[in-house]
């Protein structure tokens, strides 16, 4: 690799984002004493893209109990969203701490949830590409017209700010089906707005929130014209679910576990094996720090590869690289090494060579 004129940082192993393994050893001769050349012994992967975000809910880390079910954890951050003494200080600053942790961790781009401005600020400072998806509920005292077009009104902001923005629903258990319709791209807007875009819902995440119609309305609420769908964490998906969401929607789905903040709340992952059987393109996300203890997409590999050891982990890491990025629409400039790219570039190190496996003390440092 070439960085202003000279060679640096060659590890033994490369991961180009798209399965194929280099072992540099094999390639470049005594590159340990090349001058100019500092050597580090681990895998060089592309910069990771992060699909599922909420960098806002930095200042509720640690504030909810782990394993208490998907229903305990709304009540709970709903009522520290209402009752904790919090400044928006406090709060912005703790998603700016974050932010810069994202960024050494080697996460180039992040696809965040909005529900609060104050994150813009930290956002326009940051070396981070960030989608923002605003998001919207129902709202007490407002029709889901009016929701929708303060939603839309957020968007725009976002946009002036220079933020690639879509309107999204939140899930099926937080609105009503015309809002689902609206935020979806289904329905036209009283005053003639069609949402488009990215959109990322919230899928399958419970089964005591989700209920028996989740799948319906989804299926229906959101346009096949969108974008791309990213359905976030499916965690009780089903087969039948995947093959409803793939006939409607064909390949534009993108399945989004977040497997840390999966265990975090409902003590399990996704049914993954389910998603490669069907061809579902995968892609991972952290959520936020009020289920998790970590932004760290390194982190996330880690998990994966811990529950799931048979998926080689070259599989693993396109998921966090090249296939984050054709979800964000990026993949021009990232999630992969290819001439013309600027993915940046990530050194895992505490690696196990011999079973091409990340470990316990593997840990994730940005190179470029």
């Amino acid at each position: 690799m070439l960085t202003s004129g000279r060679l640096i940082k060659y590890p033994i192993v490369w991961f180009d984002g798209n399965g194929v393994i280099t072992r540099i050893e094999e390639n470049v001769e005594n590159i340990d004493s090349q001058e100019g050349v500092e050597f580090y012994n681990g895998i060089l992967i592309p910069g990771t893209v992060n699909c599922h975000c909420h960098l806002e809910y930095s200042y509720v880390k640690g504030m909810i109990p782990r394993n208490g079910g998907l229903p305990e954890f709304i009540r709970t951050i709903i009522d520290i969203k209402r009752n904790a003494s919090i400044s928006e200080k406090e709060k912005t600053d703790a998603a700016q701490v974050w932010d810069a942790m994202m960024y050494n961790d080697g996460i180039v781009a992040v696809a965040d949830h909005n529900n609060n401005d104050y994150v813009y600020s930290v956002k326009k400072k940051s070396r981070i590409y960030y989608h923002n998806l605003v998001e919207i509920f129902d709202e007490d005292n407002q029709t889901a017209e009016e929701t929708f077009r303060q939603g839309m009104r957020r968007v725009n902001e976002s946009r002036s700010y220079g933020f690639a923005s879509t309107i999204v629903p939140h899930a099926n258990y937080t609105m009503e089906d015309k809002l689902i319709k609206l935020a979806g791209g289904v329905l036209t807007s009283e005053d003639g707005v069609t949402a488009d875009g990215i959109v990322s819902v919230h899928f399958k995440e419970s089964v005591a929130m989700g209920g028996p119609g989740e799948l319906k309305s989804i299926v229906e609420g959101i346009s096949p014209k969108r974008d791309r769908i990213l359905l976030v964490h499916t965690i009780y998906a089903t087969p039948e679910d995947i093959d409803a969401v793939k006939e409607k929607f064909g390949d534009r789905v993108v399945a989004v576990p977040c497997p840390l903040s999966n265990i975090y709340i409902e003590q399990r992952l996704p049914d993954i094996e389910v998603l490669r059987e069907k061809g579902v393109t995968i892609a991972l996300g952290t959520d936020g720090l009020s289920s998790n203890d970590t932004l760290s997409m390194v982190e996330e590999i880690k998990c994966v590869q811990k529950h799931l050891p048979h998926i080689p982990l070259t599989e693993i890491v396109m998921w966090a690289t090249k296939n984050g990025a054709e979800a964000l629409g990026i993949s021009d400039w990232a999630g992969s090494f290819e001439v013309g790219k600027r993915p940046g570039a990530v050194l895992l190190t505490g690696v196990d060579f011999e079973t091409m496996s990340l470990t316990d003390d593997t840990k994730g440092k940005r190179i470029i």
